[in-house]
């Protein structure tokens, strides 16, 4: 591990903290830097993030939330190991805190790390000749607040069609976000399904946990399409969306919890459980 690329939310990430994470890594680590632009320190080449590749990119810190994470996964060309910095609030998918950059440097160079492969979704949105990348959910949603549209789900012979105020499909990943606050279960970040939890039905409805075969979802008035929480796309009604497992996967440095570390940072003692 030589080459350490450099990017974040350079807007909420104190420049302070910025120096503080550059100059450890200069000074203690003996690596090749690179920053990615927006973010710039000094004379350190610097990377547009579609230029990012495991050429020259062996490490890819972020410095931001799970947000921010989230965001650089989708637009990456090419996936790379991704340590994130906790500079956020929860930071479930970060891995340390700023002043905890040393430890990370010690691990890297004595191979104490694990990098998770996670699953990520496909969105083809053929109305609007788009496809998506999300790492975390795809949210359908109504757009009316004062109809509530007929909502239909196909995986092969899996079919729902019910009156509701929308769906999430999620992936392991999302099972901590906006899924868990509706009642989904955590799920164990390394499996490869989908979650599919149906918001409002006027019939109560289970959550589901779905091989990932391609769903196809229509609705029977306009509606919104939301990638990961950061991008939202208005649909004429009975428009297709298809879901899909992306071949691309999201890498994910771990340096100090395994398997299901991420339900300790949501408040559960794991102890005496696992």
């Amino acid at each position: 591990m030589k080459n350490i690329s450099i990017c974040g939310n350079v807007k909420k990430t104190n420049k302070k903290v910025i120096e503080l994470v550059i100059n450890t890594l200069l000074s203690t680590g003996n690596f090749n830097l690179n920053t990615v632009f927006p973010l710039k320190y000094n004379s350190l080449p610097s990377l547009k993030i579609d230029e990012i590749s495991p050429s020259n990119t062996d490490i890819l810190c972020v410095l931001g939330g799970d947000g921010t994470i989230i965001g650089i996964v989708r637009n990456l060309k090419q996936q790379v190991p991704i340590l994130g910095i906790n500079v956020g609030s929860k930071g479930v998918l970060t891995e340390i805190f700023p002043d905890e950059i040393n430890l990370a440097i010690e691990a890297i160079k004595e191979n104490r790390y694990l990098i998770q492969e996670r699953m990520m979704l496909k969105l083809s949105l053929r109305q609007k000749s788009i496809e998506e990348s999300a790492l975390n959910e795809i949210l359908v949603y109504r757009s009316s607040l004062t109809h509530l549209p007929t909502f239909s789900i196909i995986q092969n012979d899996f079919y729902i069609r019910k009156k509701m105020d929308g769906v999430i499909v999620s992936t392991p990943t999302g099972s901590t976000g906006h899924s868990f606050s509706l009642g989904g279960p955590i799920v164990d970040e390394t499996l490869e399904v989908f979650l599919l939890n149906l918001i409002g039905s006027i019939q109560r409805v289970p959550q589901f946990i779905l091989q990932p075969l391609p769903i196809t979802i229509t609705c029977s008035n306009k509606f919104y399409v939301v990638v990961d929480g950061q991008i939202k796309y208005l649909l004429n009604k009975n428009a297709e969306v298809k879901i899909m497992k992306d071949e691309k996967k999201a890498k994910i440095i771990r340096l100090f919890g395994g398997r299901l570390s991420h339900i300790e940072k949501l408040g559960f003692d794991r102890t005496g459980i696992l």
